[in-house]
């Protein structure tokens, strides 16, 4: 080729160059554009394949919020719909027996060691916590002089206040049959307690006839327990479909209170037994009608749904207030 271009003329040879340049021209374009077209291709067909895996998705798989969820029914398929949940019953007392491997006939009594020792440090630490600042003589105070005082007693004021320096001791824990209802067990606890918690108080007998407060009779107190023996009971109860622990004690208790009086202004009459009688009869009648079996204090145990459920029977109402509108 060289040696052609060399014979021929000078304009002979431009030309020729020229067309060679041409010819590179338009290989090196036809290069490129092939280039192009084959990464635009590419590109093409992976988001086509992206568009329809996003496309099958939402039309097969997803639903439209706006129009609710539509019911689906599987009575076709063979499958059964489980029942809805009921709540379960409690297992029954021999259950439990069995299953804990308690003879309530023939199992050993427990000692209670361990809890007396709990029991006095907390009695301990109330103990001192109540002398800072008389706050307990405080507190009585308050109480006595509340709404419950009749109006034939005037103004009490605490003059002593001793809790004892002993403590209260457990033994022999037992679980038993209860009377009622039929079935149930309790705890049994005994508790020996030997010691003198002592409240000194004085107040005024007030004589409001033939006019309001036309005389008093000043009364100085000074009530004492002494000893105290008795079986404790403690049991789970039912009341108004709240799970309760009832806690009263066994009627043959032995409770025995000191009484020291002293009335009179001038002339003063110590120690007199018919207002020992008294006291000490109101004391423990108060004490059997509040304490003893049957009676006795219903504690509400604590439930994890208390607020779950108070959400729900309002969420309730409101929509049952909202479908009368």
């Amino acid at each position: 080729m060289a040696n052609h271009v060399q014979v021929l003329a000078p304009e002979g040879q431009e030309y020729l160059i020229e067309i060679a340049k041409h010819f590179d021209r338009v290989s090196a374009s036809q290069h490129n554009s092939s280039g192009m077209s084959f990464t635009t291709g590419l590109l093409l067909g992976q988001l086509s394949v992206v568009l329809l895996v996003v496309v099958c998705f939402k039309y097969l798989l997803l639903e439209d919020v706006r129009y609710g969820r539509k019911p689906r029914s599987f009575s076709n398929r063979g499958v059964s719909i489980p029942a809805p949940p009921t709540k379960p019953s409690l297992p029954s007392t021999t259950t439990i027996l069995n299953k804990t491997l308690y003879d309530v006939y023939d199992h050993t009594p427990e000692s209670l060691d361990w809890m007396s020792v709990l029991m006095a440090q907390a009695i301990a630490q109330y103990r001192d916590d109540s002398k800072v600042n008389n706050r307990l003589i405080k507190a009585l105070a308050e109480a006595l002089n509340g709404g419950v005082r009749p109006d034939w007693v005037g103004h009490i004021r605490v003059t002593e206040l001793n809790l004892g320096e002993d403590f209260p001791v457990l033994s022999r824990a037992r679980i038993r049959p209860a009377d009622q209802p039929a079935g149930s067990v309790r705890a049994e606890i005994d508790i020996d307690f030997n010691d003198q918690i002592m409240l000194g108080i004085e107040t005024s007998v007030l004589i409001n006839w033939p006019r309001p407060r036309i005389a008093a009779l000043p009364v100085s107190l000074i009530l004492s327990v002494i000893k105290f023996q008795a079986t404790m009971t403690m049991q789970f109860n039912t009341i108004d479909g709240q799970q309760h622990i009832s806690i009263s004690t066994l009627p043959d208790f032995d409770l025995e209170f000191g009484v020291q009086s002293l009335l009179g202004a001038r002339t003063k009459l110590e120690d007199v037994p018919k207002v020992t009688d008294l006291i000490t009869s109101k004391l423990r009648g108060f004490f059997i009608d509040k304490c003893v079996y049957p009676n006795g204090r219903n504690i509400a145990m604590p439930t994890f749904w208390a607020k779950r459920d108070i959400y729900a029977k309002s969420q309730s109402s409101n929509s049952a207030s909202v479908k009368q509108k």
